[in-house]
């Protein structure tokens, strides 16, 4: 995939990342599609591999609220609860979605970023033909910040990768961690940053709330967002409609996708 190359002394760098990480933050960071997309409210998401029932419940909760407003979505969409949260981005007109490769530019593709988080049968997903969009319209941005001919995913640029999504978020949104987990040791790391945290007000989470991390319900998530920045989204906002797939004959990077009712829509 073509990519390009953003060095720290460029004016689109993102001031997140000088900011908050001065001398640590990376020299240059890799992408594809629209950096724009950073200067929208973004909402960074982290969540352990396994979610219990309680704790899926009490996140969609959450989200049934989060998503009225304008939010860019940023994370690596790994875990089951992550994956959903993207999906959701890309069901809802109003939501953005950007992508956080722990590979390198010149081997990952929108392609490859989804075959290794939706095996079949989950790779026909709702959503499909709408991220595929996306990608066709420059709608999605991608970012990595390893060498672009890096093709495997290894702890140390996973964990490179989680922490610089959320170094990259106005917030970031913990919807399950627990003892022994990966994402309850990026919670302690962040907890001493300064990007603001939350989590749901779920009994499980109790390391995070533990941890100082407010546990939100439905009813006060806008409120506490809102005071970071987040907007509701305007109800005429419409994005263009969607491309239509190449003939059969025709190659295409971007693979057509399956069209299938959405467990986001009603």
């Amino acid at each position: 995939m073509e990519y390009k190359i953003l060095e720290m002394d460029a004016p689109e760098y993102p001031q997140k990342l000088i900011t908050r990480l001065n001398r640590d933050a990376p020299e240059r960071i890799y992408y594809h599609g629209p950096l724009e997309l950073l200067d929208i409210f973004t909402m960074g998401y982290i969540s352990a591999d396994s979610i219990t029932g309680l704790g899926l419940m009490t996140t969609n909760q959450l989200l049934f609220t989060i998503r009225e407003y304008d939010v860019n979505y940023i994370g690596s969409a790994f875990s089951i609860m992550e994956t959903e949260i993207f999906r959701l981005g890309l069901w809802r007109s109003n939501q953005d979605v950007s992508l956080f490769s722990s590979k390198g530019l010149a081997k990952e593709s929108f392609k490859s970023f989804l075959k290794t988080r939706f095996y079949p049968p989950m790779h026909e997903f709702p959503e499909r033909d709408e991220y595929f969009r996306r990608a066709e319209e420059n709608e999605l941005l991608m970012l990595s910040i390893v060498d672009p001919d890096i093709t495997k995913m290894t702890r140390k640029n996973i964990i490179q990768r989680n922490y610089m999504a959320c170094m990259l978020s106005d917030v970031v949104f913990i919807p399950f961690a627990e003892k022994g987990t990966k994402t309850l040791t990026l919670a302690k790391r962040l907890v001493s940053s300064d990007v603001p945290l939350f989590t749901t007000d779920c009994e499980e989470n109790k390391e995070l709330h533990n941890l100082g991390i407010p546990g939100l319900t439905r009813q006060n998530v806008g409120e506490f967002i809102e005071k970071l920045g987040a907007k509701l989204s305007d109800p005429e906002r419409e994005r263009p409609k969607r491309i239509d797939p190449p003939p059969a004959d025709q190659e295409s990077d971007l693979e057509p996708p399956m069209i299938q009712m959405s467990l986001w829509g009603s």
